[in-house]
C-alpha cells in the first residue's frame, strides 16, 4: 500500500526553493500543489520546471485551499515569523527555513502561535538529519570516544559581491537579521546544540573587515560558547574567503580528535594520541540528502505520523544563543543565558 500523499504549498521561488522542490520531486508522497511568490514570473518558471499545477502571489490564496496540509516557507528571514504565524493560525503544518525569525522576540511570538495552533511548526535545521552529524551526537552521548571538552567550528565562504551590492538582500539586517554570524552561523549553532545541549554563556565579536558597506552586516565574526554540559566551543565565520570551507572539530577527554571533513561528502574521522587515524562514517552528497531527509520527515509530521524531531524549543535555543551573541557584541561583555 502506498503512503498517504500530503498536499504541499511551497512559498518562495528563489534558489533555496529549488532545492526544496528537487527534494519533493524525489518523494512519492509529496503532492506539491502550489508555488507562491510575489514575483509571478519566478513562480510560473518554477511551476513549469517542477510540474506544479498552481501558482499564487500571496500566502492567503494558498491557505484558502483547505486541502493544503504542509506550507513550506522558503522566503526572506524578515517574512518567516509573520508567515509562520499566519500558517499556524490557519491550523496547518509549517516547515520554515532557518532561522525562524529576525530576532528572539519575534521567535517567541512564533512559539506562542505554535502552542495555540492545531497545526505545528518545524524549522528546517536539516544538518541534524545528516547521518554523520547523528553519529557524532550518538557517540558523544554514549561517550564512545570520551566526553566532548573543546570544539572548534569554522565557516569560511565568499559572499563579498552580495555584501558590497546595495541591491542584494544578503547581509541586510532588516531582511536577514545580520551578516555571516546570523545567516551562516545559525546552522552551526544549532548543530552545536544538537551535539552539546543548551548553552549557558556566550562571548562574541563581529566586524566588517572586507565588504566596505556600512549598510550591510558583519562579514567576520567569532564566538566562544560555554555549554551546560561543560563543553567549550569556538566559532569563526568569514565571508571574504576565496571559496567555501567548513571545519568542525571536537577534542575529547580521552584525547581523541574528531574531525568532520565537509565538502560534497561528509566524513567523520577520529585521531588519537597513539597515532591512530580512522574514518568512522561517510555520507556522500550529504547536503542534498539531508535536505531531502528533513523534508521527508516534515511530510510525516504533516500527515500526523510523527512529531517534529526539531522542536520549537530546539529552534528557540539557537535564537537565544544568537541573541546573546549580538548582545555580547553590542555591550562588549560575556552574556549569561538563564
Amino acid at each position: 500500500m502506498s503512503a498517504e500523499r500530503v498536499r504541499v504549498a511551497v512559498v518562495g521561488a528563489g534558489s533555496f526553493a529549488q532545492s526544496h522542490l528537487a527534494a519533493y520531486a524525489q518523494l512519492d508522497r509529496a503532492d506539491v500543489a502550489w508555488i507562491s511568490d510575489p514575483d509571478r514570473e519566478a513562480a510560473h518558471a518554477a511551476a513549469e520546471r517542477w510540474g506544479v499545477p498552481r501558482i499564487a502571489s500571496d500566502l492567503g490564496t494558498v491557505l484558502a485551499d483547505d486541502d493544503v496540509q504542509l506550507v513550506d516557507l522558503v522566503t526572506p528571514v524578515a517574512l518567516h515569523a509573520p508567515q509562520a504565524i499566519q500558517v499556524l493560525d490557519a491550523g496547518r503544518f509549517v516547515l520554515c527555513e532557518k532561522p525562524m525569525a529576525l530576532g528572539l522576540e519575534e521567535a517567541l511570538s512564533v512559539a506562542e502561535a505554535d502552542q495555540a495552533s492545531t497545526g505545528s511548526l518545524m524549522v528546517k535545521y536539516h544538518q541534524r538529519f545528516d547521518p554523520v552529524h547523528e553519529r557524532v551526537r550518538d557517540g558523544l552521548a554514549e561517550e564512545l570516544w570520551g566526553t566532548g571538552l573543546v570544539a572548534h567550528i569554522e565557516i569560511l565562504g565568499d559572499h563579498l559581491a552580495a555584501l558590497r551590492s546595495p541591491h542584494h538582500w544578503r547581509g541586510n539586517p532588516a531582511m536577514t537579521g545580520g551578516g555571516c554570524l546570523f545567516e551562516s552561523g545559525s546552522h552551526l549553532i544549532d548543530l552545536a546544540h544538537f551535539w552539546f545541549g543548551p548553552s549557558r554563556r556566550v562571548t562574541a565579536t563581529a566586524n566588517q573587515l572586507a565588504a566596505g558597506n556600512p549598510d550591510k552586516g558583519e562579514d567576520t565574526a567569532t564566538m566562544v560558547v560555554e555549554f551546560d554540559s561543560g563543553t567549550m566551543m569556538t566559532l569563526v565565520g568569514f565571508w571574504g574567503a576565496p571559496g567555501w570551507d567548513w571545519r568542525k572539530e571536537i577534542f575529547t577527554s580521552e584525547q581523541n580528535r574528531l574531525s568532520i571533513e565537509t565538502g560534497r561528502d561528509n566524513v567523520l574521522r577520529r585521531r588519537d594520541s597513539h597515532g591512530g587515524d580512522e574514518v568512522i562514517a561517510v555520507e556522500e552528497d550529504w547536503f542534498d540528502r539531508s535536505v531531502t531527509r528533513s523534508i521527508a520527515h516534515a511530510l510525516d509530521c504533516a500527515a500526523g505520523k510523527a512529531r517534529p524531531l526539531v522542536t520549537v524549543e530546539d529552534s528557540l535555543q539557537s535564537m537565544r544563543t544568537l541573541d546573546a551573541a549580538y548582545r555580547s557584541i553590542a555591550e562588549g561583555r560575556s552574556v549569561e543565558l538563564a
